[in-house]
């Protein structure tokens, strides 16, 4: 009998016993798992690395292209121009400048000579940069060709096209007013990249 009742009670004591270690070991067990289900201490961690390695590569600035578009039309309404020009500022061809430009005659028997360049400004106004001047000619409309478009590049260092803030287009028949404009802004360019330290045009400066 009391071999019975010492086996019993044995028994009843490794019951209670299991039971209380079992709730301790599952919470034991949420424990380890809940930082890696919840993006915790692991997960979170990696992705801090990830984000530390994003914002490492992001350093790299990106400054958004420029866009300016300019028409011009004779006195008499006879002759027209249209230009539009996109300078690329930073990444592989940050200095680079894409034009279009259409030249249209409606006068019937004389032709004319268009004339384009552009200037770079900053953003208080200072001329940092200037193109060539770009002619193109067309007939009278009853002579030959009489409206024409055109493609055509310039290119100035990054550095310029980074400190570009804005571009004008200068165009009307090309005549000697012109190209004294031109001269005028080539000069001009020199003396303000002297002032804000930037590399001189590759044509260089007038002397």
């Amino acid at each position: 009998m009391k071999t019975w009742k010492g086996l019993l009670l044995t028994l009843m004591i490794a019951a209670v016993a299991l039971i209380s270690v079992v709730p301790s070991s599952s919470v034991f067990a949420r424990m380890s798992e809940d930082p890696i289900i919840d993006g915790g201490g692991y997960d979170g961690g990696t992705g801090g690395s990830t984000g530390g390695s994003t914002s490492s590569s992001s350093t790299i600035l990106t400054i958004p292209s420029l866009t300016a578009e300019s028409t011009w039309q004779s006195s008499n309404g006879g002759r027209y121009m249209y230009t539009r020009a996109t300078l690329q500022r930073s990444g592989a061809l940050a200095g680079q400048l894409d034009v279009v430009t259409r030249t249209k005659n409606n006068v019937k028997l004389t032709g004319f000579t268009g004339g384009v360049f552009i200037l770079l400004r900053t953003a208080d106004g200072a001329v940092i940069g200037v193109t060539d001047q770009k002619k193109f000619g067309v007939d009278g409309q009853w002579i030959g060709r009489y409206d024409r478009t055109d493609y055509w590049s310039w290119s100035f260092s990054p550095e310029v096209a980074a400190a570009t803030a804005y571009m004008e287009i200068i165009q009307q028949h090309s005549a000697k007013e012109l190209d004294d404009q031109l001269a005028y802004w080539q000069s001009t360019v020199c003396g303000n990249l002297d002032r804000l330290g930037l590399p001189k045009p590759p044509y260089g400066c007038p002397q």
